[in-house]
């Protein structure tokens, strides 16, 4: 064998390497574009299916038709912005800016901030504008893992 064969075959083993682990990088930001768009998804879907529970009479009851939903993009899952319009002891209700109407549930290890100091529960008003980041549950909340007050206007 030659040297300039050596040689030729050296740089398809590499050029062939390089192009496979392209291949790969490029499937992997596939899969984490196809996995986040699902858990949007999911998300959304959990959410409309438990809105009767969340927001209304209970499950018995029956909301009017939304109309035409095509065209309408996924709710955020992870997070939420707006002002409170409901509080119990571990649950939030906030409508955002897009007058949607998001369930936020509170646990013990959800950090609540109001400037630099940390404030419990108990501290969150009817009228409170909010920043939540969480992730999101099974039943179409959001599970509050930090909470921070933003300053009266």
């Amino acid at each position: 064998m030659t040297m300039e064969t050596k040689l030729v075959g050296t740089k398809i083993i590499k050029v062939s390497l390089i192009v496979f682990g392209l291949l790969i990088a490029v499937m992997a930001i596939f899969w984490a574009g196809m996995m986040t768009g699902f858990r949007k998804a999911r998300f959304s879907y959990q959410w409309d299916k438990n809105y009767n529970v969340l927001f209304t009479r209970g499950p018995g009851h029956k909301m009017p038709p939304m109309g035409d939903v095509r065209g309408r993009e996924f709710m955020d899952a992870n997070s939420a912005f707006g002002l409170v319009i409901g509080v119990n002891s571990s649950t939030l209700i906030i409508k955002g800016d897009d007058d949607i109407e998001k369930s936020i549930f509170i646990t013990n290890q959800t950090v609540i901030r109001r400037g630099p100091e940390t404030i419990g529960a108990g501290d969150i008003k009817s009228d409170d504008r909010v920043v939540i980041l969480g992730v999101p549950s099974s039943t179409g909340q959001i599970e509050a893992r930090l909470i921070r007050l933003m300053p009266k206007l």
